[in-house]
């Protein structure tokens, strides 16, 4: 996934780089300490952080990052200050898929991971993320797309709406984390035209 940086507004959305990991592990260790949004216990220390970086800094499954844009804009100026301050490269949020399942038969299908820094939340950067990664999904031969989402994440779940996502289901009492007893939504979205025919449209042609 190599494709040229593609601009959003004041920032780009690009291919995850090397100088991107630490902020991007950073990101996801602050979800991890500081909410319900990530069901994991533990942050990642140096070597979960090369595992992550081992199936997302290439390849099939590539994370992308939103960065803001070299334009010399008064919205960029601002972003790229907040994170001056904030003491952290130029990472404002990414996103990733991961395989959702060993077994060969769900090789065409994947999990959404996605995350942005608190400081531009608001600003459209998720929805940027996800359309371009759902816009990758031909390339990365990949068909369909679940996304986990705790129940009460309602920014998230109505981020995946927009995009196209449905709801599949809903898991009560999945998880645990803080002394709370969590629910998580499912979503799924269906890549178009990488779909087989079906019994019926095959009866038909």
């Amino acid at each position: 996934m190599t494709k040229q940086p593609r601009t959003s507004g004041p920032f780009v959305i690009r291919a995850i780089r090397p100088e991107d990991l630490d902020p991007a592990i950073r990101l996801l260790n602050r979800e991890i300490t500081g909410g319900v949004n990530i069901f994991r216990l533990i942050p990642f220390d140096d070597a979960a952080a090369q595992r992550w970086w081992a199936l997302h800094g290439s390849g099939r499954y590539q994370a992308i990052v939103a960065s803001p844009a070299g334009e010399p804009t008064a919205e960029a100026s601002a972003a790229e200050e907040s994170i001056a301050k904030g003491g952290s490269p130029t990472v404002m949020g990414w996103a990733a898929v991961v395989p959702h399942s060993a077994y060969e038969g769900y090789d065409r299908t994947a999990e959404v991971s996605i995350w942005v820094d608190e400081r531009f939340r608001g600003q459209g950067v998720g929805k940027a993320l996800l359309r371009q990664l759902l816009a990758s999904c031909p390339e990365r031969n990949l068909r369909s797309l679940i996304s986990r989402i705790e129940s009460n994440n309602v920014a998230s779940l109505r981020l995946h709406e927009a995009c196209g996502f449905v709801h599949s289901g809903l898991l009560k009492d999945i998880g645990e984390k803080f002394g709370q007893s969590l629910h998580v939504a499912f979503l799924q979205y269906w890549v178009p035209d990488a779909l087989p025919p079906t019994a019926d449209d095959a009866a038909q042609g």
